[in-house]
């Protein structure tokens, strides 16, 4: 799967901030997924998911998949060397941030990135 162009192309564009691309990218590929592949794309699924909501303003639904998103990446037997320790993180501190727009703060909110384990994730 890690060499799958359409794995590649989907976190090209979260890292590009296309969350709704790369959900529906990951969406294909989490039809297709056996054994292990299923909640590691279940959870770049969620998580891209989640913010794409975020970005239309339906914060409980963005909530919601975030925290699926979670619940997905704690559950990855096989990381195909990508941080998924870094994305949890990432997520669990999104989600107050999310909580804060919903009653109107207006902060601009950083997006994570999906990176290689050992990378920094910097552009």
């Amino acid at each position: 799967m890690t060499d799958d162009p359409r794995l590649l192309a989907a976190i090209a564009h979260f890292n590009d901030g296309d969350f709704d691309l790369a959900a529906d990218g990951f969406e294909e590929l989490f039809f297709e997924a056996v054994r292990d592949e299923v909640e590691f794309v279940r959870a770049l699924m969620q998580v891209a998911t989640g913010i794409h909501h975020v970005e239309r303003n339906q914060f409980r639904a963005a909530i919601e998949r975030l925290q699926e998103g979670v619940r997905a990446i704690d559950a990855i037997t096989n990381d195909r060397g990508y941080d998924f320790a870094r994305l949890r993180a990432d997520v669990i501190a999104l989600l107050p941030k999310i909580a804060a727009r919903s009653r109107g703060n207006r902060e601009r909110i950083e997006w994570m990135r999906i990176v290689e384990r050992g990378s920094s994730g910097r552009q």
